[in-house]
């Protein structure tokens, strides 16, 4: 993810923006980006917390470290909690899928989450095949959602299924891929134009009018 810090994506004009109250980085690796993160920590005054399953020492000691894997441990922030989560963890489809279940009610209305690799993990599948914190690896719930593709088209299917709640933002192909996706609960579609009678409705049912809401 550093590759997507100033580039790409831009994390940095990102979390300078939005200064978020809260920050939450899944896969830390060898603490990279989490340095380059931390280094904001200056500048905008944000609760910076990782979620690894090793911890990277001799780092800026304001980080809140979680050794775990992060779909257990996303559950444990309170509901709204969360303004940018940044995934980089596992690359498959399983992974993903518990990830952004667990965050669901976590995230703030209007929060972002960051996905790495969508681009070189799109169909592929990544397996890591052990956690460090020595926590059972579940490479047959892996291998089972291997079809449906890597973090890619994990996060398109999770889009198309939960579009009242998640819009995409921003996708590119740079440096491995990534994606940006903003928590935005739909309750209302508003209908921009009239729409022609279908050719089963009822001779004098009343056509959708422009501005009509529909309740979802």
């Amino acid at each position: 993810m550093k590759s997507h810090f100033t580039e790409g994506i831009n994390l940095k004009k990102m979390i300078l923006d939005r200064k978020p109250k809260t920050v939450v980085e899944c896969g830390a690796g060898n603490g990279e980006c989490t340095i380059l993160i931390a280094s904001l920590l200056d500048e905008v005054s944000f609760e910076f917390h990782v979620i690894s399953d090793r911890m990277v020492y001799g780092l800026d000691e304001r980080i809140k470290w979680h050794v775990g894997l992060s779909y257990n441990e996303l559950p444990k922030f309170e509901n709204g909690s969360i303004d940018i989560c940044i995934i980089d963890t596992d690359h498959n489809s399983w992974t993903l899928k518990k990830e952004i279940e667990a965050l669901d009610t976590k995230m703030s209305e209007g929060g972002l989450v960051v996905f790495h690799d969508v681009e070189s993990f799109y169909h592929d599948t990544g397996l890591a095949m052990s956690y460090w914190n020595e926590e059972p690896y579940p490479e047959q719930e892996i291998l089972r959602m291997a079809p449906y593709g890597g973090v890619g088209l994990g996060l398109l299917k999770f889009l198309a299924d939960n579009g009242h709640k998640f819009k995409l933002l921003l996708w590119t192909y740079e440096n491995m891929g990534a994606a940006v996706i903003e928590r935005k609960t739909i309750e209302t579609i508003r209908l921009i134009a009239p729409a022609s009678n279908p050719p089963f409705a009822k001779p004098n049912s009343r056509r959708p009018q422009v501005g009509d809401t529909i309740i979802v």
